[in-house]
């Protein structure tokens, strides 16, 4: 029997991130609250944002390095009728946290105390102000990490895919510490609130470095510009370079040249409606013809075609939409979902698929008849699907097969699968050398098996977030030539060489892939598996970004529609 089995296992545990713009190393830390008997006050005023006394605040003093537990609760103390409270403690340096609800609105504030012995401080205006919060992903290995803030008793577990939310918070600088409740290996992040987070703290000695996100400008309705569609096409790249979408025709011999297209607007959701034959004497029919305005409608028409959208909406294929050559399928500036059936290629070339979102198949049944959402086959050439979103289907989304080559996946999401992209068929069904295909800063989450699994031909992956997948990152397979650089892997196993396995463990030469990594970031285990990969190369022009913190979060949240 034959089975599949990883190259890597699980070497160590590691959490990433980013934020600010800092480096910080990895300490122990075991600060609790606690001592006896206290000589100090901590005496002040608590306002509201007007200047009123904030009545009946509620307020706690912890000391500057606290870290909470989660199984201690620090109880709050409470204002009079004039805002005043008074909170004895020991001689020391603390976090005072007030906070206060007026109806539905929450306010709060921090300040830091310094007492020295048998003194009071008399703070006359904590003002309180709006509430925020800090969201954030930890890249989990087999342990859980644990978030906490220093001098607050804030202690949140993240979620199965590491995301983690720390509400409530006053607007302020926070230590943000994560790690090991046990072990207390805590990375220290200077965050301000409202802030995104991915830590980095492998052991003791790593450092991490802390970055702002890059703010991600919305996209636009093109409005039938032309100088728009050139615009866009020039951001092409990898093996789709050449192509041009509605602004160019592919002849016989399959080159491009420019040519430009018709504009086609889709003024209806609906795909196909039904008409009722009223010439019939004897007996009336009925007959399912294409929906004027509809996406089929536009998607049919023969020559270059720039199909726009007038309206956002959930266009539903109401059979598989076989697609011409020469179109620009683009959704800017709209919030356009196409469900049903799937869309696929036959020998059509030069398309564009720009700013879409693949959702709801009409085949739900994991059942390998299933149509993908997108599929390009048979000898399809020069495609790029830039900024989409493929966030369900019952196995694969998306497939590159049958010699089709010259495509580019680039800024796109894959989420809740079994196989994000499949590149190419089982070597004992076709051994296929020509197709090519280039996938650069995409998404990968939440899917039950791999993320790409390559059956031969020339892959080209770099600057890929796999964010969480039971299997491999990748899988080259079946003599595929991979080049696998500067690729973010948080799964177990970033690589899978063959397609096959005996029972007894060894491999079954015949579906071996032949791979290069390099300068790839592993965060839950494994390493780059370093070849020459047959001596592949890509032939064209390109530049990829360091895998680092950085470019997760970037990826993370620049990557699908728009």
């Amino acid at each position: 029997m034959l089975k599949r089995k990883s190259l890597y296992a699980v070497l160590a545990p590691v959490v990433a991130g980013m934020l600010c713009s800092s480096f910080v190393g990895c300490s122990e830390r075991r600060d609790v609250a606690g001592g006896t008997e206290a000589e100090s006050t901590i005496a002040l005023q608590i306002q509201l944002a007007s200047g009123k006394p904030a009545a009946y605040s509620r307020v706690r003093a912890l000391p500057e390095g606290f870290l909470p537990e989660g199984n201690r609760v620090v109880p709050w103390l409470e204002t009079n009728d004039s805002g005043f409270v008074k909170i004895p403690m020991e001689p020391g340096s603390y976090t005072v946290e007030a906070r206060h609800v007026d109806g539905t609105v929450a306010t709060g504030a921090i300040r830091s105390v310094d007492l020295e012995k048998k003194s009071a401080a008399r703070i006359d205006t904590v003002k309180l102000g709006e509430l925020s919060s800090i969201e954030g992903y930890v890249m989990l290995g087999d342990s859980m990490p644990v978030v906490r803030i220093a001098g607050l008793d804030r202690y949140v577990i993240p979620d199965s895919t590491g995301h983690f939310v720390i509400d409530s918070l006053p607007v302020g600088d926070f230590d943000v510490q994560i790690g090991d409740p046990q072990e207390v290996y805590s990375a220290k992040v200077q965050s301000t609130t409202g802030d995104t987070l991915y830590v980095d703290c492998s052991d003791s000695t790593s450092s991490i470095n802390v970055v702002k996100p890059k703010e991600t400008a919305a996209s636009e309705y093109p409005d039938a510009d032309w100088n728009e569609h050139d615009a866009l096409i020039k951001l092409a790249d990898g093996y789709a370079v050449g192509v041009l979408g509605a602004a160019g025709v592919t002849d016989s011999a399959g080159n491009i040249s420019k040519q430009k297209g018709e504009v086609c607007i889709v003024t209806t959701t609906e795909d196909y409606i039904i008409v009722e034959d009223t010439t019939s004497t004897d007996s009336a029919s009925t007959t399912a013809v294409i929906a004027p305005g509809s996406l089929r409608e536009c998607a049919y028409k023969e020559g270059p075609v720039w199909v726009l959208f007038e309206k956002d909406g959930t266009y539903n294929l109401q059979a598989p939409l076989r697609l011409k050559s020469d179109k620009t399928f683009d959704g800017r500036g709209r919030d356009i979902r196409i469900s049903g059936m799937g869309v696929l290629t036959d020998a059509s070339s030069n398309l564009i698929f720009e700013n879409l979102t693949f959702t709801a198949p009409s085949i739900t049944a994991q059942d390998t008849t299933s149509r993908r959402a997108l599929s390009i086959h048979n000898r399809t050439h020069h495609v790029w699907v830039d900024h989409c979103t493929f966030e369900e289907y019952p196995l694969v989304e998306f497939d590159v097969k049958r010699c089709s080559h010259n495509v580019t996946i680039s800024w796109s999401r894959f989420e809740n699968a079994q196989t994000g992209v499949l590149f190419g068929l089982a070597g004992d069904i076709i051994m296929d050398t020509a197709q090519s295909l280039t996938m650069h800063h995409n998404y990968f989450e939440g899917l039950s098996r791999d993320g790409i699994l390559a059956h031969g031909g020339k892959l080209h992956a770099y600057n890929n977030f796999f964010y969480s997948l039971d299997l491999s990152g990748v899988v080259c397979s079946d003599s595929a030539t991979c080049l696998i650089e500067k690729n973010i892997f948080n799964n177990e196993m970033p690589l899978t060489l063959y397609r096959w396995y005996y029972e007894d463990g060894a491999p079954v030469d015949s579906t071996v892939g032949f791979a290069d990594m390099e300068s790839n970031w592993h965060t839950a285990g494994g390493e780059d598996f370093i070849t020459d990969a047959r001596g592949y190369k890509p032939d064209y022009k390109y530049t990829a970004d360091s895998a680092d913190a950085e470019l997760a979060l970037r990826v993370k949240k620049q990557s699908g529609a728009q």
